[in-house]
């Protein structure tokens, strides 16, 4: 299948000759770029199907660190040409994850099966996050039909969480990781009993630490998933809060993850703009003025200051 492949190389011979390689082959060369600079914005602006990518180019940017940014912002697959085979080089080469390697010189046959093994790889990556994808769902409906009463919440939460992650231009790979994690928040309140989640009146003080154990279950039941993402840790944490004032380990400022500074800010901002069976709703203004209150003692500054600009620059909505 015809491929749009993108050739990183600073030697213009060498980049030609592959081009030519490619074109025998059936596959659209783009246009030639020399820089990891030059890399980085042809792959947002074209977004090929693939990249081949010289580890030693001129410049600040060499092709690891390149490929890392691409990985982290566009998941487009990278595979690595090198003219020797340096230990060191390739160690921190295999950081990035790439999809193939390729030692120059090589012949036509060599590039064609490396592209097809790449091609496969990427296929059966993404195969696997379709199906954690759909796990991560079925785990959020699960928790909505037990629960009612907040069934939308987080979708919700993912949304504004997501809108927040870009507005502080996080990589999409991070952004993906904050989405998923939001999605399944509370994940742990499955194991809360049902008449304590649906209590109408004000909770006893047993009743509410029932309610705070949610966020160790939701650990609990998600430390043994492996993850792209630290998912559990961010659902184990968005309780937290910068002064220490949080739960369930009192944890403080940059001990929180990012994730879970992110998904506190939009958990908070949701549930005070929502109905609830104990409250009516107390509206999207008040909610944002509550976060602008606690900027910086119990939210992080950057998150408040990138959820407000979501909701009264962007008119950020929550939808269903």
């Amino acid at each position: 299948m015809k491929k749009r492949i993108l050739i990183v190389e600073d030697e213009i011979m060498i980049a030609k000759d592959i081009e030519s390689k490619l074109r025998n082959l059936g596959h659209e060369s783009l246009p030639i770029v020399t820089s990891g600079e030059k890399a980085v914005e042809k792959a947002e602006k074209l977004r090929p199907d693939m990249i081949l990518m010289d580890i030693v180019l001129d410049g600040k940017m060499d092709g690891i660190e390149a490929a890392s940014q691409i990985r982290n912002r566009f998941n487009i697959p990278v595979v690595y040409l090198t003219a020797y085979a340096d230990d060191e080089i390739l160690e921190r080469a295999k950081v990035t994850e790439p999809f193939g390697y390729m030692i120059k010189p090589f012949g036509e046959r060599d590039l064609n099966t490396t592209i097809e093994m790449a091609i496969y790889k990427y296929k059966s990556t993404e195969k696997l996050l379709r199906s954690m994808y759909g796990t991560i769902n079925a785990l959020a409906t699960a928790l909505e039909m037990r629960d009612p009463y907040t069934a939308g919440h987080q979708r919700h939460v993912a949304q504004l969480a997501e809108a927040t992650a870009r507005e502080m231009n996080l990589s999409d790979d991070e952004i993906k990781g904050v989405h998923f994690a939001a999605l399944i928040h509370d994940i742990g309140k499955i194991s809360v009993p049902s008449e304590i989640l649906s209590k109408p009146g004000k909770l006893t003080e047993i009743e509410f630490e029932i309610i705070k154990s949610h966020s160790q279950a939701s650990y609990d039941i998600l430390k043994r998933i492996d993850f792209p993402w630290p998912i559990a840790e961010a659902c184990h944490q968005h309780h937290e809060r910068l002064d220490g004032s949080g739960y369930p380990r009192g944890l403080k400022e940059k001990e929180i993850t990012l994730g879970a500074r992110i998904i506190a800010v939009a958990d908070t901002v949701e549930a005070m703009s929502s109905h609830r069976l104990y409250r009516a709703a107390l509206g999207e203004e008040k909610a944002l003025e509550e976060i602008l209150a606690l900027r910086d003692t119990h939210y992080d500054s950057d998150v408040v200051d990138a959820c407000l600009k979501v909701f009264r620059e962007k008119a950020f909505k929550f939808s269903d």
